[in-house]
Order: structure tokens, then C-alpha cells, then sequence
């Protein structure tokens, strides 16, 4: 084949690959290829979204056209230069004055002289054309003239048809949309009307259980007013630590609201209030006696490197130096922990935790198994059960965490533990206010230590 001539190429890169004319208005869209603005228009009159370039079929979310001034000065030289050349070289004919060419048919239906790429554009395709030549022979004979007044008529009832047409699809769109908008918002409501019965339902429910629930706590008040006082007491601490424990301060008892007179000193009275319930506990009540009351020290073999203990052993703070001590199997090597050097094994216990003012600290309790080297992730399934702080948030340190919420930032903290009834509970000692108490659970035989976790800048300080 023969290649084609560098004014064809020239022609062939300056029409629209729409209406194979020179480009009108041209327009660059998002893969760069060229249309008419009118053309692309037509194009995309349906689409919403995914706009395709007709040419390569490449897609794009939103709609871009940008005009191309630099390819419309192009088309009006190419213009200009094609009109040229036609005039030098067609001898006289007309030429057709959007595609530049000459004009070798006859368009029957709109009676129009076209030339051949009007012939194959979207406008002419399906229409009756004959050669220009034939369409003049008949014009000279006298058969155009007389055939005008028929056709115009029949080319204005197929526009009204057209339009008629088009004006009943338009309104039966318009019917369809608005039935399904009506299904829609009757469906909606549907939904809605069901939803408001099942809240009312669940709310009926809900209050309900609360009414049940009322009436089960009256009749075990009624009954445990029929208790000796202390025993009454013992049952009321232990329901508060079971109901209470971590999300927000309750209120509290007259009994532990009672302040002590005389010279300022530490208040006790929670504390006092544990022991005391202790010690008057009959024994055999759970299968173990009076609770076993020793002074906790901690273990300075556990003790993490940066961790500095005082003498006594009551003591512990951070160092930002690693200290020189030799590593061990009892040594926690990555967390910053230590344990105590007294554990449990049966028992009721309380002791307390002076926390000081770091922002990044835990105290708790741990199995005597619980893991030395690397980091260890501070939670009851690594046997550990404790409370902590990390910046201005407080948390009871399950998985996943639970944050709590304190009126204040607690300085002392009481912990509880109940050997036995697999119980361990957190205190503000100071505002006499629980903090967080965990599931029972079952320590399974095993030893039970204090822990302590600290932050860069924390000192803790163990009693008793």
C-alpha cells in the first residue's frame, strides 16, 4: 500500500476521530488525544462516571476538558492552506467547507451537495445520496423542483415523530424515576418503624430486668440486715469490689467516709477497714484462717538494670544509667519490672504502692512463673494482673486494655488480693475509692509476687 501523502497525514492528525472533520473548538482530555468540544459532548451526554476516550478507551473518574488553543491556531492554517490547494488544484469545483473536500454527492434526505467524508460521518450514514452528477441531471429535467415541497414535508414529520418520541421517553423516565423514588423512601420508612419497635422493645426489656434486678438487691439487703454487723460489713466491701472495681469512683460508705480526729496523719481507714475484716474472718469461712501480715521487700535479684533499690528494699526508682548487676534467670532483662521477694500461696492480703509522679508506670501482681527475658507484654494471660498509667490515661492492663476514669490522679495505691477466690482489686488508698477490679480467676497452686513496673522518672516507694 502505497503511504499516504504528507498533506493526507497532515489532514488525517488535524480532523476529530468523531466527525472526521477538522477539528471545532478543539478540546484535550485526560490521555491527551483531541476532539471537538461538541463531539466529546455528545459522547459523554450519558455517562456519570469512567468518562473513556473514544480513540485509545482509556478511563478516567471526572470529566476534563481542556481547550487547545495552540492545535485551533493549527486547524485554521490547515484551513486556510487546504482551501488553497483545493483552489490550485480542483479546477474550478466546490469544495465542502468543513472537510475541505470536494463535493462528489447528493444527500437525497437533506438535499445537500456532501463530499465522501460526510458521506461516512454520523449525520449522512444512513441517509440516500447519488452521485452529484446524477442528482444535477435530474435537477435539469425538472424532477428536483418537484420533488422539494414532498420531501421537506416528510423530513418535518419524521422531526415531530422524533420528537414526540422523544418527549414520551422522557416523561415515562421521569414516571419511572419517581415510582422508585417512592418505593425507596416507603421502604426506608418501613425500616425505620421497625427499628423504633425493636428499641422499644429492648428499652421495655432493659427495664424490665433493672425492675427484676431491684427487686432480687432489696431482698438481699432485707436479708443481709439480719446479719451481724460485721459479717454485714465484709459481704458490702467485697459486692462494692466486684461492682465497682475500675470504672469509676463509687460512692462511699459512711463507714469508710469517717475520718480520723486529732493530730494530722495518713488516713488509713480503707486499709484499716481490709484488715480489720481479715481478721475477724472465721476460720474455715473459704478454707483458710486469720490472713497472713508480713513486710513486703522487694527482690533486688529481679530488679532490671535500671532500677535502683534503697537499702531497706522498700524502694525503687529509675536510673538512666544500667547498673552493674549480673544477669540471672530471675533478672528481667527488657521490661522494666521487679517483683517482690515475699510471695502468697493462700490468704487474704492488702499492701499499698506510693507511685510518686512518673507518667508511665504499673504495680500489680504476677505469678512467680511469669517471663524474665525480653519484652513482656503486661497483661492477665502473661500471668501478670495490673493497673498502670501512660501519660494522662489510666488503665487496667487486660487484653485489650480498659481505660479508667479517676476524679484524681492517685499518689497511693492499695492493692487486694484473695488467694483463694482468685480476686485481685486496685485502690486510691487516699481518696478510699476503687479503682479496677479483675474477674476471679484461678492462680492454680501457684506463687503470687508484688509487682512493679516503671518509667523513665518514676520512684515507688512499697508499705508494708
Amino acid at each position: 500500500m502505497a503511504a499516504a501523502s504528507p498533506a493526507e497525514s497532515f489532514r488525517d492528525e488535524a480532523s476529530c476521530s468523531i466527525c472526521l472533520g477538522f477539528f471545532q473548538d478543539p478540546v484535550s482530555i485526560h490521555c491527551g488525544h483531541n476532539f471537538c468540544r461538541a463531539c466529546i459532548t455528545r459522547c459523554w451526554e450519558e455517562a456519570e462516571e469512567n468518562f473513556s476516550c473514544p480513540q485509545c478507551k482509556e478511563t478516567a473518574p471526572q470529566r476534563n476538558l481542556r481547550p487547545n488553543r495552540e492545535l485551533a491556531k493549527i486547524i485554521e492554517i490547515a484551513k486556510r492552506l487546504s482551501l488553497q490547494a483545493a483552489k490550485g488544484g480542483a479546477g474550478g469545483e466546490r469544495l465542502c467547507e468543513k472537510h475541505q473536500e470536494a463535493l462528489k454527492l447528493f444527500c437525497e434526505e437533506d438535499q445537500t451537495p456532501i463530499c465522501l467524508v460526510c458521506r461516512e460521518s454520523q449525520a449522512h450514514r444512513v441517509h440516500t445520496v447519488v452521485p452529484i452528477e446524477e442528482a444535477a441531471e435530474e435537477h435539469k429535467v425538472g424532477g428536483l423542483p418537484l420533488r422539494l415541497p414532498r420531501v421537506r414535508r416528510f423530513s418535518l414529520q419524521e422531526q415531530v415523530e422524533t420528537e414526540r418520541q422523544k418527549v414520551v421517553s422522557e416523561v415515562k423516565a421521569l414516571h419511572q424515576f419517581v415510582e422508585g423514588q417512592e418505593r425507596l423512601l416507603l421502604d426506608r420508612l418501613a425500616k425505620l418503624d421497625q427499628e423504633i419497635l425493636r428499641r422499644q422493645e429492648e428499652t421495655i426489656s432493659k427495664l424490665l430486668e433493672e425492675i427484676s434486678s431491684i427487686g432480687e438487691q432489696i431482698h438481699e439487703l432485707e436479708e443481709k440486715c439480719q446479719q451481724p454487723a460485721c459479717e454485714f460489713l465484709q459481704v458490702f466491701l467485697l459486692s462494692r469490689l466486684e461492682k465497682d472495681g475500675a470504672q469509676k469512683p463509687a460512692e462511699t460508705s459512711p463507714e469508710l467516709e469517717e475520718k480520723p480526729t486529732g493530730p494530722p496523719q495518713k488516713n488509713l481507714a480503707l486499709k484499716e477497714m481490709l484488715m480489720k475484716f481479715q481478721g475477724t474472718e472465721k476460720l474455715g469461712r473459704r478454707g483458710f484462717g486469720a490472713p497472713i501480715c508480713i513486710s513486703l521487700t522487694l527482690d533486688p535479684e529481679t530488679a532490671h538494670p535500671r532500677l535502683l533499690l534503697s537499702e531497706d528494699r522498700k524502694r525503687v526508682r529509675w536510673e538512666d544509667t544500667r547498673q552493674p548487676v549480673p544477669d540471672n534467670p530471675k533478672r528481667f532483662d527488657s521490661s522494666r519490672c521487679v517483683l517482690g521477694r515475699e510471695g502468697f500461696s493462700a490468704g487474704r492480703h492488702y499492701w499499698e504502692v506510693e507511685v510518686g509522679d512518673g507518667e508511665a508506670w504499673a504495680v500489680g501482681v504476677a505469678k512467680e512463673s511469669v517471663r524474665r527475658k525480653g519484652r513482656i507484654s503486661v497483661n492477665p494471660k502473661m500471668g501478670i494482673w495490673a493497673v498502670g498509667q501512660c501519660g494522662s490515661q489510666y488503665q487496667a492492663l487486660t487484653s485489650p486494655t480498659i481505660p479508667i476514669s479517676l476524679l484524681a490522679a492517685p499518689k497511693v495505691i492499695g492493692i487486694y488480693l484473695d488467694y483463694e477466690a482468685g480476686r485481685v482489686a486496685f485502690f486510691d488508698s487516699k481518696n478510699e475509692a476503687p479503682i479496677f477490679t479483675y474477674p476471679p480467676t484461678s492462680f492454680a497452686g501457684e506463687k503470687i509476687l508484688p509487682l512493679l513496673c516503671l518509667g523513665r522518672g518514676c520512684q515507688f516507694t512499697l508499705s508494708p
